[in-house]
């Protein structure tokens, strides 16, 4: 009978628990994800050399994520236990603030402790600001039921870390990227994983990686069958909330493809080209309620929607959010199918059109807003919108008279635009439907001004609505140069604030704003003169005798519009100083000349 390890780790004594005394971690740490830590001896014995702990620790790739940095480093294992490396919520290295002697002593139950509530930290800063873009793991109130493998969660760790009020700048630990990218175990939990890291790796401006990842992942899905409508009843053993992360993992998958397809010369669409049949993901309130899942809706029965009875209630609520994003990726691929093809037939490009039109029309009530009467945003719904605008000018913007300045500075910050190709309406068309989508597109950024929880994915069409106003602005007259002006500085907003998470949005707001600048700082000095001739006479108070034509222009289209003023010109000049109205009212961007000879095109 084999003695009992007289050496037994802090967890296993806690719990009174047999200990195999395994180095650097027992098994039963190992296994359930806990910190494991052996007190130095007060013996005197012999203590293993840090080549023998470096060895080991090379050799166990599930060792606790915040000692395999400082085992590599090479801190011995008493070391490990007098100079805890934790990270805390401001984003600061704790092991920084206390060096060698004057350290202080921590137990190491202290130590497991503070790494499991760092952890726990940025696991729910993960659901805070990530998950609601890509809501492909279980709800966060299943997260430590679920009990995932230990890559994917110091991969939710580190997706978390992002969010940190001072980023740590930490990355991703050898041994989980070593872990990913090389055999071993081919499940859903792994296509997952490398789904999640595609995309992080896509917002740290890392695509070469991202492509890697995102294709091991789309060769596990496809190998595993889960584009099949049984895969995910079969593979989640009975679990309604497990079989719901399975359907929307592939349609994620299938999402994301579009998404690279579009930074891409080649169009390569691999998730599009088996047959899928998987079913429709539910509401996102009703999966974060995890309680009622209902049957899921096929895709079949969704594309039928627009036959059947749309009276009552029922109706509007059959469809998700997700469901909608589905069919705006779908109109977005036919978008890049059709821009790849070096000819065009009028019929095929009239087609996509129409499913951009029909895709807004035959929204129900409570999907045409992305905000509710709470306040609450549909992250999920937001993208779609966005993914139909953005769509809009991939297919308008090569057809049209618009040319972009693109950028060449070695990554993707902006989808790929081809060459000019043959219009099927008139170039004229064209602009001003590329210049139209940009503006919705930019309008759902005023709708959203927190853009904590964007998706990386939507810096690209910032990027693209920006250079189409800029583009826009070089064509248009200087008349309406605020209205232009304006939305690039909103668009520069939103790069501004992601940039503090992602570093691909930094080079989009970098670019962008060097472009723009080029563009408006000789308009906005022509503005604003650094020396004046006199004092206006305004500040004289005297009044007018006139008012300009521009100011009467724009009262008169104010008053027209409003239902209770109704003033002549005399009672104009009475209410307002001279230049009131153009120094506080922006011009409109429209062109009446083709708007009246075409009035069925209606671009409001």
């Amino acid at each position: 009978m084999a003695r009992p390890s007289p050496l037994a780790c802090t967890e296993c004594r806690k719990q009174h628990l047999k200990c195999d005394a395994k180095t650097p971690a027992c098994s039963r740490c190992m296994q359930n994800r806990l910190n494991c830590n052996y007190l130095p001896s007060r013996r005197g014995g012999r203590r293993r050399t840090r080549e023998a702990v470096r060895q080991q620790s090379t050799a166990t790739p599930a060792y606790p994520r915040h000692l395999q940095q400082q085992i590599a480093s090479g801190s011995s294992v008493t070391d490990l236990i007098i100079t805890p490396h934790t990270t805390n919520l401001s984003g600061t290295d704790d092991s920084s603030m206390v060096s060698g002697q004057q350290a202080r002593r921590m137990t190491p139950s202290e130590d497991a402790q503070d790494s499991s509530d760092s952890d726990a930290r940025l696991v729910r800063l993960y659901y805070d600001n990530f998950h609601s873009a890509h809501p492909i793991l279980v709800p966060a109130a299943l997260y430590e039921e679920r009990k995932y493998p230990a890559y994917l969660h110091q991969l939710v760790v580190f997706i978390g870390s992002h969010f940190l009020s001072q980023p740590s700048g930490n990355s991703l630990p050898d041994s989980t990227s070593v872990q990913l990218s090389a055999g071993g175990e081919r499940t859903p939990c792994k296509v997952q994983a490398l789904l999640l890291h595609s995309i992080i790796s896509c917002a740290r401006g890392e695509c070469p990686q991202a492509h890697a990842f995102f294709s091991q992942a789309v060769d596990i899905a496809l190998e595993l069958g889960m584009y099949r409508k049984d895969f995910a009843a079969i593979s989640s053993h009975g679990q309604d909330v497990e079989a719901e992360s399975l359907r929307r993992t592939w349609w994620e998958l299938f999402t994301v493809d579009v998404y690279m397809a579009a930074l891409q010369k080649k169009v390569v669409l691999r998730c599009s080209s088996v047959p899928y049949d998987v079913a429709l993901p539910c509401e996102e309130s009703v999966y974060a309620n995890h309680t009622n899942i209902p049957s899921p809706p096929t895709l079949a029965g969704f594309n039928k929607r627009i036959f059947a009875d749309d009276e009552g209630e029922p109706y509007q609520s059959r469809y998700s959010s997700f469901s909608y994003r589905i069919e705006a990726v779908c109109i977005l691929a036919r978008v890049l199918v059709l821009n790849s093809l070096p000819e065009t037939h009028r019929d095929h490009l009239q087609a996509v059109e129409n499913a951009l039109v029909s895709w807004t029309n035959h929204l129900p009530p409570n999907k045409v807003d992305i905000v509710d009467t709470y306040g609450s945003v549909d992250e999920i719904l937001f993208q779609a919108h966005i993914t139909i605008h953005y769509a809009a000018m991939l297919l308008h913007l090569p057809r049209s008279s618009l040319r972009p300045v693109c950028p060449d500075v070695g990554f993707p910050i902006c989808p790929v635009i081809p060459s000019r190709l043959s219009p099927s309406f008139t170039r004229h068309v064209h602009d001003i439907k590329t210049t139209e989508a940009s503006k919705q597109l930019s309008n759902l950024l005023s709708v959203r001004p927190s853009v904590q929880r964007y998706s990386p994915f939507v810096v690209f069409s910032l990027v693209l609505c920006g250079m189409v106003q800029l583009a826009t602005s070089r064509i248009h007259s200087s008349d309406c140069s605020d209205h232009h002006c304006n939305r690039i500085i909103l668009v520069l907003g939103c790069l501004k604030t992601l940039r503090q998470k992602w570093p691909i949005a930094n080079r989009a707001h970098q670019y962008l704003r060097c472009v723009a600048a080029e563009t408006f700082t000789a308009w906005i000095e022509s503005r604003y003169p650094q020396t004046s001739s006199g004092v206006p006479s305004a500040a004289r108070n005297e009044a007018p005798n006139n008012s300009s034509s521009a100011e009467h222009n724009a009262w008169t289209a104010i008053a027209g519009n409003h239902p209770f003023i109704r003033c002549t010109e005399t009672d104009v000049q009475g209410l307002f100083s001279p230049g009131l109205l153009s120094a506080y009212i922006d011009p409109t961007c429209s062109e009446p000349l083709l708007l009246s000879s075409m009035p069925e095109l209606d671009f409001t």
